[in-house]
């Protein structure tokens, strides 16, 4: 009798046990879209947290293609199957982790993607987790699994900007491509690297971490650390559950005390609560509108424009008008703006003169050609009167029901002819097309 109370209190401590846990390792559906995207995340945020004055190591965790979802009550749960958000879910996640003598605890977040997630995507989360959460920006890391480890290789493979964005990264069978890009990004932050991958893993060949391992590690000036990699004898695809089971450790460390080895040394943000937007207003300018919530030593913003969203010039600055610590209300408008697509964000300079960058916007441009055509109805020649001259323009013209009968490339000042004899009687839409501006027009064929 007395042997079976010990062993039922023995129980009933260990229950007790679990139970505490399993409430300790809370994650949080929040239905708050990030980027384009991505409109749902879980959070994870330690016990103690927030604690005055102090700022808590960021983990984002990519899922992998199966878990892909719209971020909706039914499906941000797939996000659960693997990871970190599954060993928090079943309470197995260490609450803390003791690195160099220094105790950490994460902030972890798994967004939901709706598809592959792009560069920006990545970025305009990082950009939100750290105006909203009490993030330490020189701690931030990133993993994922397959669709998300090509997420983990691509982000900051991308541009040097991203990658010094992180303290480090762990892909895990990223599905990405293979190249010397992402190796020159990767090795020029000196970007540490864990990548782990089955041997004959038979959805993504183990030649992609092979591969951009050794094209970082053999740069003409190799990164510091050099990059690292485990290779698993497996033919499964899922090298995750032993990379992610914090008991698994290569010399002494597992892959968050890996990461935690490492950070960047980042200088206060000089701006928190950064919204920035960016619409064509009725003159068709581009007209940039942000606002912050706090400011300290922040010298002002530059303005950076670009067509294709890497490189970037600078088309004007706006001094801060913040004070007292206070956020504010800016406004830009670009007068000269490209036709087209075009991209633009913000670069933020504090009196150190360490810079930070906004989320980057895209505006989609179009102007109306000035033309004129005649006579409508036409019967055999349609004219068509330009007021500037036309090079290698595209004449579309369909029928009512859409379809494309006549495709032609117009160049010339003036008038021009466009001979419509073999159409049928009917209506008929035409557009013209130059540069990224457009025109169209309704004609009737007698």
């Amino acid at each position: 009798m007395k042997n079976q109370k010990v062993i039922f209190l023995a129980g009933l401590i260990v229950c007790l046990f679990v139970n505490v846990s399993a409430i300790a390792q809370q994650q949080t559906a929040r239905y708050i879209q990030m980027s384009e995207a991505t409109k749902a995340f879980y959070e994870y945020l330690p016990q103690g947290y927030p604690e005055a004055g102090k700022k808590y190591p960021l983990l984002i965790f990519v899922h992998g293609y199966g878990e892909i979802g719209q971020g909706t009550t039914s499906s941000l749960p797939l996000v659960l199957r693997n990871g970190p958000p599954k060993l928090i879910n079943i309470g197995t996640f260490p609450s803390s982790f003791t690195v160099n003598n220094q105790t950490f605890k994460f902030i972890v977040i798994s967004p939901q993607f709706t598809g592959f997630p792009s560069v920006n995507d990545i970025n305009n989360s990082i950009n939100y987790l750290i105006s909203n959460y009490a993030v330490d920006i020189n701690r931030i890391y990133l993993t994922g699994l397959s669709m998300g480890g090509g997420a983990a290789w691509y982000y900051p493979g991308y541009n040097q900007f991203f990658a010094n964005r992180l303290a480090a990264t762990v892909p895990i069978c990223g599905a990405t491509d293979v190249s010397q890009t992402y190796a020159n990004n990767i090795a020029a932050s000196n970007l540490p690297v864990w990548a782990t991958h089955n041997n004959g893993d038979p959805t993504v060949n183990v030649s992609v971490t092979n591969n951009l391992v050794s094209l970082i590690n053999g740069n003409n000036t190799p990164p510091n650390p050099l990059a690292k990699k485990t290779i698993f004898i497996s033919t499964s695809h899922d090298a995750w559950s032993q990379t992610y089971n914090p008991a698994f450790k290569e010399n002494g460390l597992n892959i968050y005390e890996w990461m935690l080895q490492y950070k960047r040394n980042f200088t206060v943000l000089p701006v928190t609560g950064l919204v920035f937007n960016a619409t064509i207003d009725a003159g068709k300018k581009v007209k940039l509108l942000w606002n912050t919530l706090t400011e300290i030593n922040n010298q002002g913003f530059t303005i950076f424009r670009s067509t294709d969203g890497i490189n970037f010039s600078s088309i004007g600055s706006v001094a801060s008008s913040a004070s007292n610590g206070a956020g504010a209300n800016y406004t830009f408008t670009d007068n000269n703006p490209v036709n087209g697509k075009s991209y633009y964000r913000l670069e933020l300079k504090d009196a150190d003169n360490q810079k930070t960058y906004s989320e980057i916007k895209t505006i989609q441009r179009m102007e109306s050609l000035d033309i004129s055509f005649y006579p409508n109805p036409v019967q055999n020649i349609l004219n068509i009167k330009t007021v500037n001259p036309l090079m290698n323009a595209q004449l579309r013209i369909s029928n009512a029901n859409g379809q494309n009968v006549l495709q032609q490339t117009l160049s010339g000042n003036g008038n021009i002819t466009v001979k419509v004899s073999s159409l049928p009687a009917g209506i008929y839409y035409a557009k013209i097309i130059e540069d990224g501006n457009q025109q169209r027009f309704k004609f009737v064929k007698e």
